[in-house]
């Protein structure tokens, strides 16, 4: 696979991207400032999206997702960013998308 869940939240990160898209046949993408935009790099294959999926959901949520079409919960990339993550079947295949929430309270 040519993508690593933590590799892709770095980027992320480093890009102030509000969200990740996780997708079977295309490549990940990233909304930054509203704006969708791919990772470069070839699509993901069903295979490689379970991966990605597997990588930081637990076996419940899993079963979850399994069962009812999806699951929601949070994840925390370290010190560095917190996520909020839905995981959900389309098509078939895993499918996610994780949200960056703000470290800090806008006012």
């Amino acid at each position: 696979m040519s993508y690593s869940m933590s590799d892709l939240l770095q980027l992320v990160v480093a890009e102030g991207a509000s969200d990740l898209h996780i997708r079977t046949n295309v490549p990940p993408v990233i909304r930054v400032h509203g704006i969708l935009h791919r990772v470069e790099g070839p699509p993901l294959k069903p295979e490689d999206t379970e991966e990605l999926m597997r990588s930081i959901t637990s076996e419940e949520h899993i079963q979850s997702t399994r069962e009812r079409g999806g699951a929601d919960f949070g994840f925390a990339f370290g010190d560095a960013a917190r996520f909020r993550v839905s995981v959900f079947k389309e098509k078939g295949n895993f499918a996610m998308v994780l949200r960056q929430i703000p470290s800090k309270l806008l006012t």
